[in-house]
């Protein structure tokens, strides 16, 4: 999800509140505080970020909103490697459609319309659309930024007035790992025009289950607590990759940060922080079983299928 902050990078760890989904379609989803439904986690997410924004519009000046056209608004440290990757992967911004799924406060959307893409974002708090459409006046973008309350597993530009059609790209930052898989995949489908790609930046961890059990145990979760702003987040692992390849014949993903993974746990210094981020860089380049110990991971998804 796009950062929470304004125009400069920060080196905090909060993030601008984000996850496209709202609506029907109960489907059970398995996490630490029991089984919730799919309406559910979206009350959840809403519920999050609806007082989030509460904050930011009552605290923010127009000045905490700008964005600068000339580089892209990063959360903070963490995520300038992996979202300049996703980003690049959109290929020419100017002029292309692009669907940002998880708006959040508008960060990124804000700044691909800069860069003169027609953007549509959707999110589930109504509250957090606020803040984005703020930003979008602002920095003098709201003709081509639209924004819509709206889940991923059900959007439809024309059901909210927009133009029919595709997109030419989508974008996400830390939104998959809220998504009922197969109902978003399937629609992301449908969204793509031929030849597009889907993009997203994901958490992922392919250690056996029993290492998330233990990660998520009360024991090590009060002495390390869990950096999540909802209680159903859960990064990604080998089944969400093979529930990918059902909707998609291309799913391709490129992996980030294995030592820097202590940042869960502990705050790292920022010399420590870049110290162990190059290191990463070394061995995920030359060391491939290093992969499936990344932190997080770019995931390219394209030519859709009709599933399993």
């Amino acid at each position: 999800m796009p950062e929470l902050s304004s125009s400069s990078p920060s080196h905090s760890h909060g993030t601008d509140p984000a996850h496209g989904a709202e609506h029907a379609h109960a489907h059970p989803h398995e996490h630490a505080h029991g089984v919730l439904t799919l309406d559910e986690r979206h009350d959840h997410e809403a519920q999050t970020y609806d007082e989030m924004a509460r904050t930011l519009l009552a605290q923010w000046r127009d000045a905490d909103y700008l964005v600068s056209p000339d580089q892209i608004p990063f959360a903070n440290r963490e995520h300038v490697d992996f979202l300049t990757d996703a980003v690049q992967r959109l290929g020419p911004l100017a002029g292309r459609r692009i669907l940002e799924v998880g708006v959040g406060g508008g960060s990124l959307a804000v700044w691909l319309a800069l860069q003169g893409a027609e953007v549509v974002g959707i999110d589930v708090s109504s509250g957090i659309l606020a803040v984005a459409e703020r930003r979008a006046q602002v920095n003098g973008v709201a003709d081509r930024v639209s924004l819509v309350h709206s889940p991923v597993e059900s959007f439809d530009s024309a059901e909210h007035g927009l133009a029919a059609g595709g997109f030419d790209a989508i974008i996400g930052n830390n939104v998959v790992h809220h998504f009922d898989r197969d109902l978003a995949l399937a629609n992301l489908g449908r969204l793509l025009r031929p030849g597009a790609v889907a993009v997203f930046c994901e958490p992922v961890l392919f250690l056996p289950e029993w290492t998330r059990r233990v990660r998520n145990s009360r024991l090590v979760t009060r002495r390390f607590p869990m950096h999540t702003h909802s209680p159903d987040e859960r990064s990604l692992g080998a089944e969400d990759f093979a529930t990918m390849r059902r909707w998609f014949a291309r799913v391709e993903w490129t992996p980030y940060q294995v030592l820097c993974r202590l940042q869960n746990f502990v705050e790292l210094s920022d010399p420590m922080w870049h110290r162990l981020e190059s290191i990463d860089r070394i061995l995920l380049r030359r060391i491939p079983p290093a992969r499936r110990v990344c932190r997080l991971a770019v995931v390219t998804l394209a030519l859709p299928t009709k599933g399993a």
